[in-house]
């Protein structure tokens, strides 16, 4: 797909999530207001966190969109996966304001006044959640964006949460008051489990951690006629921007021109197999001993050259 398209729909479904996340949030919290119900409001700041990093995607998004410069030769693509742990940094923002009114709410017990109202407002909301995490995670993988998978992923967290809050309305009318403020710490927990799981994902673009095992690129590599040997092979980048490099070896006696045209069609035969290489440097030397690969390191084939 092209890149810009792919930008273009992935802008378009966090529109579109961001007024539905705007919507659910101001439902919950008016309630949650209006009830006295601390794990609703909680829901509520979950919810809106959820429209907070929508924002935060948005931003990051456009900054990604710019082409390479001087400056960033490589293109702007991982201000993407910073806008993650821009969400990630929101969800913890939320935890410590739940936890927050939770303390009080112990220091000064209340029972809340759940009524079918209530329970009307969990039920549309746990329904508007779950398509927006079908939808985010299906695009997301198919569009191969960080932002929309960590986004469902704490949007999941968040169905979690109301399906707790609504286990905490049942129980209510048993002068339960502190299923209450239980709740509202179980979904902090939550929260905390879904920015965790984000932040292991980011921190493995954001450290070059290697997307491809080297050995299938080297198959790949071997399939053109000429390459007798493919080592060296390196991988980074996030899934959808991936930037590769390799070693191969040919007959020493090959022309240079023969031997640039053998390079380019190495580099069609792996952006074809691995849709997300976007950028491929193939090194082009003579097989001689020298050269060849002395270990196997990592699952790759590893020469001192």
């Amino acid at each position: 797909m092209d890149g810009a398209v792919r930008l273009r729909r992935i802008i378009r479904i966090l529109w579109a999530i961001l007024g539905l996340n705007l919507l659910v949030a101001l439902a919950k919290l008016l309630y949650g207001q209006r009830s006295g119900a601390i794990a609703m409001s909680a829901d509520g700041v979950h919810s809106l966190i959820d429209g907070a990093s929508n924002v935060v995607a948005l931003i990051g998004l456009a900054v990604s969109r710019r082409p390479p410069d001087a400056n960033h030769p490589y293109g702007h693509r991982k201000y993407e996966t910073f806008a993650a742990l821009g969400i990630v940094a929101m969800m913890f923002l939320g935890c410590r304001e739940i936890l927050g009114e939770a303390l009080e709410r112990l220091h000064h017990p209340r029972m809340p006044d759940v009524s079918p109202l209530g329970y009307a407002v969990i039920g549309v909301t746990v329904a508007i959640n779950v398509a927006v995490v079908l939808v985010e995670r299906r695009e997301g993988r198919r569009l191969q964006s960080e932002i929309l998978i960590s986004d469902a992923a704490h949007t999941g967290s968040d169905v979690l949460a109301s399906v707790l809050v609504l286990m905490s309305f049942a129980v209510a009318p048993f002068g339960w008051a502190w299923a209450d403020v239980l709740v509202a710490a179980l979904i902090v927990v939550l929260i905390a489990i879904a920015g965790a799981r984000i932040v292991r994902g980011t921190l493995s673009t954001l450290s070059d951690e290697r997307r491809i095992d080297p050995e299938p690129i080297e198959r790949v590599a071997l399939e053109e006629p000429g390459v007798l040997e493919a080592h060296n092979v390196r991988s980074r980048g996030p899934d959808d921007d991936i930037h590769l490099d390799l070693h191969i070896l040919v007959a020493p006696h090959m022309a240079i021109a023969a031997a640039h045209a053998l390079g380019h069609r190495v580099e069609r035969r792996l952006r074809e197999r691995w849709p997300g290489v976007t950028d491929v440097v193939v090194h082009v030397e003579p097989a001689l001993e020298s050269e060849r690969a002395t270990a196997r390191e990592g699952g790759g084939l590893r020469a001192e050259g």
